[in-house]
């Protein structure tokens, strides 16, 4: 059984679901946009990364599903048979507790361990605002030792976010990761800019147009922008700036376009580079790191 908050304002409405993640899973507007990809639970719809907003954590996949840091190994269950990965955690399958309530914003925390090792919470603080939705997502490191910080969201809208959309992608990145399609892991390789790059930057992708699956680092952007020329509305997706790396994909061009924010490169913690590169980080005994993120629905052309 489903527990389905529900938060509105005067012009959008949002159901996140607490049983599962705390995963916002509907998100419309009264202009009638449909913007994130809605599971239909009674259809069994419910593939946790590919409908709503999912938390990951640790995010992407980790090669083996085991690494050391501090001295200490770190180990998650492969649940990637084929690549031998372990993909995306397993916080976005968790029930989260309501912290407080009211008719425009919730906020949901969990508790878990990583890696067998650090016991910490995560807190997801939702709230409508007048031209969207806000979250700020809070990790706590409970134990006494240091916490590597991996995260991610696999938030995934509609490519047309409105009836009879022309739609175009814009996304603002420094350089391509480029990696092993056979696992989907970094080769340590960043290669030129080719015309679905290129397009990206320029703000003249059509999510529809073609099959996507890319992986870069934003250092000086910190939005991804879907324009629909026909309705000249702009759906804006920020991050702050810790969560600074991006994988886009869209399944075999099939409606949906997952922007995903993240905080570190895929396999981060087993990649010989330096934390300017891989964005590997750890939070310290005690403590704790937010992020922040913005979904809005803007009127004009903001690419």
């Amino acid at each position: 059984m489903n527990n389905i908050l529900v938060v509105k304002n005067k012009r959008f409405i949002a159901k996140i679901n607490a049983s599962k993640g705390a995963n916002l899973i509907f998100l419309r507007s009264s202009d009638g946009a449909i913007i994130l990809r809605e599971p239909n639970y009674e259809k069994g719809l419910d593939n946790p990364y590919l409908y709503g907003m999912p938390i990951l954590f640790p995010v992407n996949r980790i090669e083996g599903g085991k690494f050391t840091f501090d001295g200490r190994e770190y180990l998650f269950p492969i649940n990637e048979e084929k690549t031998n990965c372990h993909l995306h955690g397993v916080v976005h399958e968790q029930p989260f507790s309501i912290v407080k309530q009211r008719e425009d914003r919730v906020i949901l925390s969990a508790t878990s361990i990583f890696g067998g090792i650090n016991e910490f919470e995560i807190t997801l603080d939702y709230k409508l605002i007048s031209n969207g939705i806000k979250l700020k997502t809070t990790v706590k490191n409970l134990s006494n030792l240091k916490m590597p910080i991996m995260l991610g969201f696999h938030t995934t809208f509609n490519s047309s976010f409105l009836d009879g959309g022309k739609n175009y992608i814009k996304a603002g990145f420094d350089v391509e990761i480029e990696r092993d399609m056979s696992n989907y892991l970094p080769n340590g390789n960043y290669p030129k800019f080719d015309d679905v790059s290129l397009s990206l930057l320029n703000g003249t992708f059509n999510p529809t147009s073609k099959p996507i699956s890319r992986h870069y680092r934003c250092i000086n952007s910190d939005k991804i922008v879907n324009y629909d020329e026909n309705s000249n509305f702009s759906l804006v997706y920020k991050n702050s700036k810790n969560l600074n790396y991006r994988l886009i994909y869209n399944g075999n061009a099939d409606g949906y376009i997952c922007l995903e924010p993240q905080t570190c490169m895929a396999n981060a913690p087993k990649i010989s580079l330096k934390k300017s590169e891989s964005g590997f980080d750890f939070i310290k005994p005690k403590s704790k790191k937010v992020y922040l993120s913005k979904i809005l629905l803007i009127k004009g052309d903001k690419r």
